[in-house]
């Protein structure tokens, strides 16, 4: 299974903090069912947010690679001097 990306991980965690606080604020007077049901609701919908991103990011098309010649050029070798060594 592949790891998550960071942008994976940033909006899931937003979309977690910012679900919870927003029914958090719709019904501040919950019991303990409650708040396990709105702590539920919150890292499921993180975990399809993050899912989802995952999804759009696998239907792009991968990057072009750059073209490289399938071989390469011709190779310049040092002529040889008479009356020099090496």
């Amino acid at each position: 299974m592949p790891h998550p990306t960071p942008a994976q991980i940033i909006c899931g965690s937003v979309t977690v903090i910012s679900t919870t606080f927003a029914l958090l604020l719709l019904a501040p007077a919950l019991s303990g069912p409650g708040l396990a049901l709105v702590a539920g609701v919150a890292l499921l919908l993180g975990v399809l947010v993050a899912l989802a991103l995952r999804a759009r990011r696998a239907g792009r098309a991968p990057a072009a690679r750059p073209q490289q010649p399938a071989q390469p050029g011709p190779v310049d070798t040092p002529r040889r001097r008479p009356g020099v060594t090496v």
